[in-house]
C-alpha cells in the first residue's frame, strides 16, 4: 500500500471513529445496565451494528423522538428465559424510582414479554422499553416530547399516517 494512501485510510477511520464518539459518550445507566443483564444472561451480545441503527436514529426526527438507543438479541437461547416475576423485579430494580411502569404485557401462552418504563426527564419524557420474545429480544431507551406524546395517545391512527408519511418529519409541532 502506498504511503498516501496508508495515511489516507488512518485519516478516514479516525474521522469515522470521531462521528460515532457521541454514541459511545452517550451512555445512561439504565440502557446500559439492561443490556449487560441480558447479554450476561444469554451469554449473547446483541447484534453488531445497532450503534449505527441508533445513530442513524438520531439524525432523524420522527415527530416528538428527541433520542433513541436500541440493542436487539437474535438466536437466544429460550431454555434461559427468566420467569416472569424475575425480570419484572429486575426492571424495578433497574429502571430505579424515578422511571415508573407504564405498559406491562406478557404473554402466557408465547412467553412474550414486554415492559415500558416513563419519566419526566427535564422538558420531555423519557421511555426505557425491554421486550422478549422466546429466541429474540430488544431493549429500546428514548426520549419523547409531551405534546407529541400526547398526540399520539389522542390519535395514533392519524400521527402513525403522518409518520409514514414524512418519516423525516422534524419534532416541533
Amino acid at each position: 500500500m502506498p504511503r498516501n494512501s496508508r495515511y489516507t485510510s488512518i485519516l478516514i477511520y479516525l474521522a469515522l471513529l470521531s462521528a460515532f464518539t457521541p454514541i459511545a459518550a452517550a451512555r445512561d445507566r439504565q440502557f446500559d445496565a439492561v443490556v449487560h443483564r441480558v447479554k450476561e444472561h444469554y451469554h449473547k451480545g446483541p447484534i453488531r451494528m445497532m450503534a449505527l441503527a441508533s445513530f442513524v436514529a438520531n439524525r432523524v426526527h420522527p415527530e416528538g423522538v428527541k433520542k433513541v438507543r436500541i440493542a436487539v438479541f437474535e438466536d437466544l437461547d429460550p431454555a434461559l428465559n427468566p420467569p416472569e416475576r424475575d425480570f419484572d423485579a429486575f426492571m424495578r430494580q433497574i429502571a430505579g424510582a424515578d422511571f415508573q411502569p407504564f405498559v406491562r404485557v406478557i404473554s402466557r401462552r408465547g412467553g412474550e414479554q414486554t415492559f415500558i418504563y416513563a419519566r419526566a426527564a427535564e422538558d420531555d419524557f423519557e421511555m426505557l422499553i425491554v421486550s422478549m420474545e422466546r429466541t429474540e429480544a430488544c431493549v429500546v431507551k428514548t426520549r419523547l416530547s409531551p405534546d407529541a406524546m400526547s398526540r399520539w395517545v389522542e390519535r395514533p391512527n392519524e400521527m402513525a399516517d403522518k409518520s409514514a408519511a414524512h418519516p423525516d418529519a422534524d419534532s416541533t409541532p
